[in-house]
């Protein structure tokens, strides 16, 4: 009986190795180091500044989470004395994305609220007139290329 199973082991190693290129013929995968991801450049250009202080946190988010969370990437700006204020986001891929905005004006790096209303000025990406909260979906944009976007602060 050891001899039988010594045997059909022998066999079923024997034909395991058979189905196996031999090592002359093996080929190595090869990958290709030319497709690399593309990346663009944003341009935000915030307009409609009222009150010339403080700063401007913005956020560039990529799905509903990042948009009500922690952006995807994040830009501070100064505000100008005049003018409209542009920030640049640079090695973004493709997607879709939104723009969030708002003018710290007591630096305390967060935005402030009169009880469940925005104190401070803010803007979104596609989105000149609230009616309650925007979602991700009502901002965003397509990337696809290096493009320009205008956000319009608003206060309430």
């Amino acid at each position: 009986m050891k001899t039988i199973i010594t045997s059909l082991f022998a066999l079923a190693l024997f034909i395991g190795n058979m189905t196996k290129p031999c090592l002359a013929q093996q080929t190595t995968p090869t990958t290709s180091t030319s497709a690399t991801t593309a990346t663009y450049k944003l341009t935000v250009v915030v307009s409609g500044i009222e009150n010339r202080s403080g700063k401007l946190y913005v956020g560039l988010a990529n799905n509903a989470e990042t948009f009500n969370g922690e952006s995807k990437a994040t830009a501070v700006a100064d505000v100008s004395a005049s003018g409209d204020i542009t920030v640049n986001f640079e090695g973004i891929p493709a997607g879709r994305y939104a723009v969030r905005i708002y003018q710290d004006l007591n630096d305390n790096k967060k935005m402030d609220f009169s009880g469940q209303m925005p104190a401070e000025p803010f803007g979104f990406s596609n989105v000149t007139m609230l009616m309650g909260p925007p979602t991700f979906d009502q901002c965003t944009f397509n990337l696809d290329g290096n493009k320009t976007i205008q956000v319009g602060m608003m206060s309430l």
